[in-house]
Formats: C-alpha cells, sequence, structure tokens
C-alpha cells in the first residue's frame, strides 16, 4: 500500500480513514507504534521490567475514572476526561499494576528515559502470542491463580 508522512502529531491526535491502518512514529529516537481504538478497555493488567520510575497514560475515549492498584493496593485514582489523556509516573518495576476504569480508555506505559513504549492490551481471558526466552502471566484480581493451557 502506499505509506503516508502524517507529519509531527500532539499527543491524543486521533486519525481516521475509510480503509483500516496501522501508524508506527518516533518518541526521542524510540520506535512508538499508535493504539487503535480495538485496544480499548475497562480493565488492564502490566507488570513493567526495566527500571524505573515508569510512566502510564491513559487516554480517554469517554469521561472516565480510573483506578490504579500496585499488588492489589489502591495506588492512584485518576479522573480523566473524554479525548484526553492523563499520566501518572512512579517506581512500579516488579509490581503488579492494575487498572480499573469506569469508562473506555487506552493505556499505554514508558521508562521515564522513553524506553520500552508499550500499548497495553485489556485484560482478556483468552491471549495469544509467544516468547523467545521468558514469559510472566499476571491475573488481573492480585493473588488469583492463572491456569495456562
Amino acid at each position: 500500500g502506499t505509506v503516508t508522512n502524517i507529519g509531527t502529531q500532539a499527543i491524543g491526535t486521533i486519525v481516521r480513514d475509510s480503509a483500516p491502518f496501522y501508524i508506527v512514529g518516533g518518541n526521542g529516537g524510540t520506535l512508538t507504534e499508535w493504539q487503535s481504538t480495538a485496544m480499548a478497555g475497562t480493565k488492564f493488567v502490566h507488570s513493567p521490567y526495566r527500571n524505573g520510575p515508569q510512566m502510564y497514560r491513559m487516554y480517554a475515549l469517554e469521561a472516565a475514572t480510573v483506578f490504579v492498584y500496585k499488588n492489589g493496593v489502591l495506588e492512584a485514582t485518576q479522573e480523566v476526561s473524554a479525548y484526553s489523556y492523563e499520566t501518572i509516573t512512579g517506581a512500579y518495576t516488579s509490581y503488579v499494576m492494575s487498572f480499573n476504569s469506569t469508562g473506555s480508555i487506552l493505556l499505554a506505559s514508558w521508562c521515564t528515559d522513553a524506553a520500552d513504549h508499550n500499548p497495553i492490551p485489556p485484560a482478556s481471558q483468552t491471549i495469544y502470542g509467544s516468547c523467545s526466552t521468558l514469559s510472566a502471566v499476571y491475573a488481573y484480581d492480585y493473588g488469583e491463580t492463572v491456569s495456562v493451557t
């Protein structure tokens, strides 16, 4: 297909087209994937693995209150207006971070040195993927057991 340069775009810019598409761009020298609204959800779980502090960015597709849990303990509550974003930063390395939102959001994480930009998919009961040498499985509800079959 045709590759189009869309130039520098502000955070929160929404791009639409009549056909499905994908956008990849730079973020201070780091390749960054734009998130599809198909990755929106209300429940997310993540565990950052690089030294922190880490930053989570929550972009709301509708007004939302986001409850952030660190190892099952409420860490923060963040109000996010529709079509805007809010950011939280903290020392989250190796902790299980759970996000519960009252509205549909997109979630991404970074280390503060702009490394490891990760669009985070919503928690799901079915996941497909592969790994090179190591995998970790985290339950949305901290302390719950997950069976991998």
